[in-house]
């Protein structure tokens, strides 16, 4: 996965124009309904479209008034932008700075949703954005990053997504919530070819992603029932590390730092918890990496894994 991702992220920068000329800027506003708003300011451009189609009652892409908000871009060069909203009290804040070659796309619907999408210099970042419900909030902020993307799916009630970029490149997480109150948060800094894919369903379930100062990190995050809590920190090189829980009230923590991590937790049942921390060499002096999993299957299980060095290898089921 991490490999398609790269391949995808470099021919993105080999698409990328060099050019300096600053052609007209095109924008399509389309409203049905009442009290719709939308607001949309372009600056420099190489080639902007912008197509904002709103259904509904009281929907807004930004604050025309205030002129605040709603896809206020800079220099763009070669922005893409496509926005659906349709039900009633929707909200949409997009700001892209300086920006090079972005494509965002956004599709609500349902009542009192909210996505934010904050970027600076935005160099080549691809944004995805759905959500069908009410009240679900997605935050997105980058911030001197390159070719970052991150594709979110919400579906239910109240589900909030907070990601936060920074100087990271090639990466981006894949979040995808259905149910309610379901919450997860990533937070990337110095983080490159670093994937990270969280799934969720269900009620009160929720995930941490940190990767810092990582380079072709993996991460899998998949959670069902109601109130699991994953968190995994993710430092190092070539880690890779997997979370998945079914049932209620199961938590996980996962920590790996250094070089050429795995690691592996399945859990099934209530009030479980697993921990797995591991430390590699700082160097790749070894092809062999650290590897430990932990299942458990039942009620109030607790089990802890702890790996230094390279090599190692560990167990721990419990039925």
């Amino acid at each position: 996965m991490k490999y398609a991702i790269s391949t995808i992220a470099a021919g993105l920068l080999l698409a990328a124009s060099s050019a300096s000329a600053q052609f007209p800027n095109t924008a399509t506003l389309t409203q049905s309904g009442i009290g719709n708003h939308s607001y949309v300011e372009q600056h420099r451009a190489t080639s902007a479209n912008v197509s904002i189609t709103q259904t509904g009652n009281y929907n807004s892409v930004g604050d025309p008034a205030a002129r605040t908000g709603g896809i206020l871009q800079r220099d763009i060069n070669g922005s893409d932008v496509t926005v659906t909203q349709s039900g009633d009290n929707n909200g949409l804040t997009l700001q892209q700075s300086v920006g090079d070659r972005n494509i965002v796309r956004v599709d609500q619907s349902g009542a009192d949703n909210v996505a934010t999408i904050l970027q600076t210099d935005v160099f080549q970042s691809v944004e995805n954005v759905v959500q069908q419900g009410e009240r679900n909030m997605i935050d997105i902020r980058n911030s001197g990053s390159l070719a970052t993307g991150s594709t979110i799916t919400q579906r239910g009630s109240d589900n909030t997504v907070g990601v936060t970029t920074s100087v990271s490149g090639f990466s981006g997480p894949i979040v995808t919530q259905e149910g309610e109150r379901n919450r997860t948060t990533v937070t990337q800094d110095n983080a490159f070819f670093s994937f990270a894919s969280v799934s969720q369903q269900g009620m009160d379930n929720q995930a941490t992603v940190n990767h810092i100062d990582t380079l072709s990190t993996t991460l899998f995050i998949v959670q069902t029932g109601n109130a699991n809590q994953a968190t995994a920190n993710l430092g190092g090189s070539q880690n890779v590390s997997t979370i998945t829980q079914a049932g209620n009230q199961n938590s996980a923590t996962v920590n790996q730092s250094q070089y050429l991590s795995e690691s592996t937790i399945l859990q099934t049942g209530n009030l479980n918890t697993a921990s797995i921390t591991q430390t590699g060499l700082p160097a790749p002096q070894s092809a062999t990496p650290n590897s430990a999993w932990i299942t458990q299957t039942g009620d109030g299980h607790v089990a802890g894994i702890a790996q230094t060095g390279t090599g190692n290898s560990a167990g721990i089921q419990q039925r």
